[in-house]
């Protein structure tokens, strides 16, 4: 038999990789252990909870009018909705003042406390806030609350011998859960019928609408507002359909306003500082641009030729930042941006990205706008307010009115409050927006979402000019006598927004309005309303002088519960 030589391999390379492996392990559990304890961390700090609260509330007027007054502070308002835990802080603050509020002040913090009471428990850090008010339906959730009320409205409306019946009827909730989770739902369907139906709801403030059904004498269609919101540490990431109002304005908002039908999107939100926040919003808009080369016939029906439309792709991104310069001095600044006809950029999607340079790099195809906005409360009983957005803006050019192209808008205003008497407001605000301001070359890039500015509902080409008395003498009664001058000029071919010199302000045609009015409001439940109101017009029209009336007369009363 031949000798056998013993075989012995060498396991030293083996031994490596095994110590390198159990290295890997080592730092990915490392790791593992260190993304548990972070989680941890964040869930453990997210004790508070988010819903926001509708902008057309009663109380954000109440708060302005305490900044006003010199008794809340650090109380920023310029990014709208905010949430009720932010305005339950504000109240709370108050309680340690309750000696400088007058008596309609204190009536209306009493009652507006019990509106908030579970926000105000939970702050007080109570293990388990109760809802003090009277609710439709109330239940306790895992680690929060639930509450459950019916919205509803009937209303008739005259303009001269034409009038409008209005009924609306709907559903609401909103509440928490597991400690770091808000959510919030508003349904509201509405009829019209009558012979001054207003289909197009254009030059008014009333909030532009998304038809579901119409005829030549009735319109309907339907409103809903939803959220759901996670707070994580100091951070509010919410996903929702509600309306921003950005800036300041009585009769509308150039930045962001209520006018056009609330888009779905993602919003961030975050006090860095106690003198400090920062918002940002990515919202999905409807462009009412169809994109003939995806849409197409269906073939379904031998009896119906049925075409599916296909719309092209909107989406805005915006985000702003609000200082407390002074107590009493609120500055803030953002940017939003249009773009159309792709996908979610991830360039927009970056929270802290300069918006303008994207615009570069996207190679000029997007739709910038900057704005700002500055809240004074440095005279007692007295607050001033400045809102600019700036569309498009030729700095080298700027004085130059041969060659400047500056389309931008902007509302100033006041309203000095217990003057001249207690209890009487007098209000004081002019809206002008310069030609094209909102417009685009590319229809998929205007600032609008379904049809509608975002901002204010006079759009491009006008001025508004506004004056108020509010006479509150009670907390459940407010009456105001107003004034209001609004001029509106024509829109050209859109080549001329790009050719200088610009178009003058309020070329023509020009339509003309000029109304003094009165309205009044008798709250008699909670939630619930008596209001009307009467208005005289004086209107011309240069590109329908049938419109022409100067002697126009329009009354609207009504009752509504719980549609904010």
């Amino acid at each position: 038999m031949p000798e056998q030589v013993g075989f012995s391999p060498d396991l030293s390379g083996y031994s490596s990789l095994h110590r390198s492996l159990n290295t890997c392990i080592a730092l990915l559990k490392r790791r593992l252990q260190f993304l548990i304890a972070l989680v941890s961390i964040l869930a453990a700090t997210a004790r508070a909870q988010s819903v926001s609260l509708p902008t057309t509330h009663e109380i954000y007027d109440f708060l302005k009018r305490l900044e006003a007054r010199g008794i809340l502070h650090e109380y920023r308002d310029a990014f709208k909705p905010l949430s009720r835990m932010a305005i339950a802080k504000q109240l709370a603050s108050v309680q340690a003042k309750l000696d400088l509020l007058t008596t309609y002040e204190r009536d209306t913090y009493e009652y507006l406390k019990s509106e908030f009471s579970y926000e105000l428990g939970s702050l007080a850090g109570d293990p388990d806030p109760t809802d003090l008010r009277w609710r439709l339906l109330s239940a306790d959730l895992t680690d929060g609350i639930i509450n459950f009320d019916l919205n509803a409205r009937l209303q008739w409306f005259r303009s001269g011998s034409e009038n409008v019946r209005l009924r609306a009827q709907g559903a609401r909730f909103y509440g928490y859960a597991f400690k770091d989770v808000g959510f919030s739902f508003n349904f509201v369907d509405y009829r019209e019928a009558g012979n001054a139906v207003d289909f197009g709801k254009a030059n008014t403030p009333e909030p532009g609408i998304v038809h579901t059904r119409s005829g030549p004498e009735f319109l309907e269609y339907n409103t809903t507002e939803a959220q759901l919101s996670w707070q994580v540490g100091e951070f509010t990431l919410s996903l929702e359909k509600l309306q921003n109002v950005w800036g300041y304005g009585a009769r509308g908002n150039v930045i962001l306003s209520r006018k056009s039908p609330s888009p779905p999107q993602f919003k961030l939100r975050v006090p860095i500082a106690s003198w400090l926040d920062f918002v940002y919003v990515l919202a999905d808009l409807h462009s009412n641009a169809i994109d003939s080369a995806r849409s197409y016939r269906t073939y379904s029906s031998n009896l119906i030729d049925f075409y599916r439309p296909v719309y092209r792709s909107k989406y805005m991104a915006g985000h702003g930042l609000e200082f407390s310069i002074i107590d009493g001095l609120d500055l803030s600044l953002g940017e939003t941006v249009i773009y159309s006809d792709k996908n979610i950029q991830l360039l927009y999607l970056l929270p802290v990205m300069f918006f303008k340079s994207g615009e570069h790099y996207n190679r000029d195809t997007d739709n910038i706008q900057w704005y700002g906005s500055l809240d004074v409360n440095l005279i007692r009983n007295t607050n001033l307010y400045l809102s600019v957005l700036i569309d498009e803006i030729s700095t080298d050019d700027l004085l130059n009115p041969g060659r400047a192209r500056n389309q931008l808008g902007y509302t100033i205003g006041g309203r000095i409050y217990d003057f001249p008497v207690r209890n009487v407001e007098v209000a004081l605000e002019y809206t002008r927006l310069n030609p094209w301001v909102y417009t685009h070359k590319y229809p998929a890039a205007t600032f609008t979402n379904n049809g509608y500015d975002m901002g204010h509902w006079i759009g491009q080409n006008a001025d508004l000019l506004y004056a108020a008395i509010v006479l509150t003498p009670v907390r459940q009664v407010r009456l105001e006598g107003f004034f209001e001058k609004y001029r509106k000029g024509g829109l050209k071919d859109i080549a001329f927004q790009y050719q200088t010199p610009s178009q003058p302000f309020l070329y023509g045609p020009v339509h003309r309005e000029q109304t003094f009015g009165f309205s009044g409001r008798y709250q008699f439940a909670r939630d619930a309303f008596l209001f009307g109101s009467l208005r005289l017009i004086d209107r011309s029209d240069e590109a329908n002088p049938e419109l022409n009336d100067k002697s126009r007369t329009e009354f609207r009363v009504g009752v509504e519960y719980g549609v904010w």
